[in-house]
């Protein structure tokens, strides 16, 4: 309650209100309805499964729609290597992939839940050679073995993106970001995806970083 009253007064959004002010009467019905302990366990292991990245690095799981596919595979060089930084359940690998057979992707991704129904799909899919998954956190990856990277995370870790992009990424390679800008560096190129909040894609060249 107390949570709840103080989101009113900081003015946090309709929504994050409602949750703190549901938190006290929905434990009361599940402690009114004797659920299970491991139930809360089990609830607990599914949303670190997948929600894990959202806890530790302010990146929810996001998911690129085909309209990105579409305009990265009009874009990307011929034979180029990518890398999608947060790669999800690896949809948008496996649609690229199938749009341009030249190009390699490589999708990270640290949240095993995630990586796993990313990994179901790529069996399913015949295990095409041109999409490999890794379980890895893409910070510890070496971008300078890309020709572009692709990332639709949140405005938290932008920056940070950046400074590894600049630092790392070979002269010529692309940044790609799905509507999240770097701070103070303007793109050297957008193109419009068309959807209410996936809305364009920025691009920045790596001949503006700095090692």
């Amino acid at each position: 309650m107390f949570a709840a009253a103080a989101a009113g007064v900081l003015r946090e959004r309709a929504g994050v209100r409602l949750m703190h002010a549901l938190l006290l009467p929905c434990c009361a019905l599940a402690l009114s309805a004797g659920v299970p302990p491991w139930v809360y366990l089990v609830a607990l292991g599914v949303t670190l499964a997948f929600g894990r990245n959202a806890v530790f690095g302010q990146v929810p799981l996001y998911r690129s729609s085909p309209r990105v596919a579409e305009v990265l595979a009009e874009t990307l060089p011929a034979g180029a290597r990518v890398l999608e930084a947060g790669s999800g359940d690896a949809r948008l690998a496996m649609r690229l992939a199938r749009l341009r057979p030249d190009v390699t992707v490589v999708a990270s991704e640290s949240a095993w839940g995630s990586f796993g129904v990313g990994w179901c799909r790529w069996r399913l899919a015949g295990a095409p050679g041109n999409v490999a998954l890794t379980a890895a956190s893409f910070w510890s990856l070496d971008w300078s073995v890309f020709d572009a990277v692709y990332v639709f995370l949140s405005p938290a870790p932008m920056m940070r993106v950046w400074d590894k992009f600049s630092g790392e990424a070979q002269p010529d390679a692309l940044l790609v970001s799905n509507t999240f800008i770097v701070p103070g560096v303007p793109p050297d190129r957008t193109l419009p995806l068309g959807g209410p909040l996936q809305k364009e894609l920025l691009m920045w060249c790596r001949q503006h970083g700095t090692r």
